[in-house]
């Protein structure tokens, strides 16, 4: 087989020629286009298929916390009865925000406008009988560069913010139910206490979607690019009896839909399988690093196995200079992978310090990709899923 495109090849293409792919937009379907295409030429099989997605992930955010300030109004000044209806408005608002954060249906999807996004995967045959399954992910769409994500301060707000939010959604309900139960009496100016939360939150996630989208050189351009050089690596030196399925999402930026359909679509033929993500992985000052844990409220923890594995070969190799750290800011598609039951490890090139390079801003360009952090990211992951093979 004629020598492929490494996966620095792959960034320059999807960062540099295609640009940016925000979720649902014609760059997203080049750029998956431009992965199945690649896949076609290892030849493998390579399988389009499209679902509806969100055309944003903040969205849902920005109504629950519109519907939280609604729901203040009514129980400030509507007597014991707009205290209770504030309650269930706020119920129904906090429950979908849990629900979407964990990627389950809600009320609050069916009012964000979708479009078209699409998955592509392909799946390469060991040389013996199949023992095991492994999904090996990168998404290929682009964020936006919301204000929040500027400077390493104002992403410290962020998390405090979202924090914050979600104790006051809890604090709120609590409260105007308390009041239709109760009555009145003097609460409601601490009622009022919450509202500035609520439209500070409002803030925070109504702005992102009033921005461009980031070229995405590392978010994810370098995890596609990792994943389509070891899927051609995976046909020149073929595993003996592990299937792995080379899986390139769409619409993970706006709450990894591209996953959900997924596992939704291929529920049965994951049974038994596991999953890695692989996501920005080439930034400046990071190292090959996986997750300890995920997820922004209830922590979802890697495979133990395949974590073990990765702990054994970062010391096997130190040339690689691998480590792991916890990722709780956002998510991956491991996190859905997770969430869904599928046991996963996921690869995020976080730097010593717990920071991803240019995460979700206009620097996130070519010129910024570290080829060296790239080259050993896809060596540490083909190494682990050789290791996997081998167990």
């Amino acid at each position: 087989m004629p020598d492929a495109p490494t996966a620095l090849d792959h960034v320059r293409h999807l960062a540099g020629t295609i640009g940016p792919r925000g979720t649902t937009t014609p760059g997203e379907r080049a750029g998956a286009a431009y992965a199945a295409a690649q896949l076609e030429a290892l030849a493998l099989t390579a399988t389009v298929e499209p679902f509806p997605a969100p055309v944003s992930g903040w969205r849902p955010f920005a109504l629950a916390s519109a519907a939280a300030l609604v729901a203040t109004a009514l129980a400030v000044w509507g007597g014991r009865g707009g205290a209770a209806a504030g309650a269930m408005l706020l119920a129904v608002a906090t429950a979908s925000v849990f629900l979407e954060m964990y990627f389950r249906p809600n009320p609050l999807r069916a009012l964000v406008r979708r479009g078209e996004s699409a998955n592509v995967h392909a799946t390469i045959a060991p040389t013996d009988a199949v023992t095991r399954r492994l999904v090996l992910a990168a998404h290929v769409d682009t964020h936006r560069t919301p204000w929040a994500f500027t400077t390493p301060g104002r992403l410290a707000l962020f998390k405090a913010s979202t924090s914050a939010g979600v104790a006051a959604f809890v604090l709120g309900t609590l409260a105007f139910a308390a009041v239709a139960l109760l009555g009145p009496g003097g609460a409601r100016a601490w009622l009022l206490l919450l509202a500035p939360v609520y439209a500070w939150v409002l803030g925070l996630t109504l702005q992102p979607d009033t921005t461009p989208h980031t070229v995405g050189a590392n978010d994810n351009a370098s995890g596609v690019g990792v994943v389509l050089d070891i899927a051609a690596r995976l046909r020149r030196r073929p595993l003996a009896r592990t299937e792995v399925t080379v899986l390139v999402t769409g619409a993970e930026e706006v709450g990894s839909y591209g996953a959900q359909a997924f596992v939704a679509r291929h529920r049965e033929a994951l049974r038994g399988a596991r999953a890695i993500s692989v996501d920005n992985v080439a930034g400046p000052g990071a190292g090959p690093c996986w997750t300890t844990v995920e997820g922004m409220v209830f922590p979802l923890r890697p495979d133990p196995d395949l974590r073990a594995r990765a702990l054994a070969l970062a010391s096997e190799r130190p040339e690689l200079g691998a480590y792991e750290r916890p990722y709780t800011t956002l998510h991956t598609d491991a996190t859905a992978f997770m969430a869904a039951g599928v046991p996963s490890l996921s690869f995020v090139g976080l730097t010593p310090d717990g920071v991803i390079p240019d995460w979700h801003t206009v620097h996130d360009v070519l010129e910024r990709i570290d080829p060296d952090v790239l080259a050993r990211t896809t060596d540490l992951v083909e190494a682990l899923v050789r290791r996997v093979d081998a167990a």
